[in-house]
């Protein structure tokens, strides 16, 4: 089984630094200097007002003028996601991450590691990580990101079987094809 660790709003955290209580305002990352002007990740807040990353930000400005838009932080994202990728590795996984918020690691062999079945895996990462993760398991890496998708800091999501990945999937939406670089061009054929 594969184990997917999904943070979607690391960028928008590592940007607000220590101010986290701007998370329950409507507030999203502004643009990169010089980049088009498109948002990046959006607080909850923001997008009650239908507010989501990739929006132009005159249309956000306008579904919300008191929208705060903080400037990125690389740096700060770079940090916060090797201290992720730290404590996933102390867990005794092996962690591949091709995008900050997201890592991916195999269950097999750290059962025993951790003295019981899947489950006993799934709650060690959620004890390393800690509030604020979206830790789920299933049968390959976009299975995982999907039942990651549908986890919730507060309210774990049951592993994924082999036998049950297929009627799992078929009720989601063909976008979510889009969040694995590798499948974006079987979502618009799709589409």
């Amino acid at each position: 089984m594969v184990i997917c660790v999904l943070h979607p709003r690391l960028a928008l955290l590592a940007a607000l630094g220590d101010r986290r209580e701007l998370l329950a305002e409507p507030v999203a990352l502004a643009p990169e200097p010089g980049a088009p002007a498109f948002l990046g990740q959006a607080s909850a807040a923001a997008e009650a007002f239908g507010i989501v990353a990739g929006m132009r930000v005159g249309e956000a400005l306008a579904r919300c003028p008191d929208l705060r838009l903080v400037p990125p932080d690389p740096e700060g994202v770079r940090e916060l996601w090797s201290a992720v990728l730290d404590a996933v590795e102390n867990i005794g996984a092996a962690p591949e991450s091709d995008l900050p918020g997201e890592a991916y690691f195999e269950a097999e062999g750290l059962t025993a590691l951790h003295r019981g079945g899947l489950e006993s895996v799934l709650a060690a990462a959620r004890r390393a990580l800690g509030r604020g993760m979206r830790v789920a398991a299933a049968p390959s890496r976009f299975s995982s990101y999907v039942a990651a998708t549908l986890a919730r800091p507060r309210r774990a999501f049951p592993p994924v079987s082999v036998a049950e990945v297929r009627a799992f999937l078929a009720p989601r939406p063909v976008e979510l094809l889009r969040a694995r670089p590798e499948l974006v061009t079987l979502a618009e054929v799709l589409d």
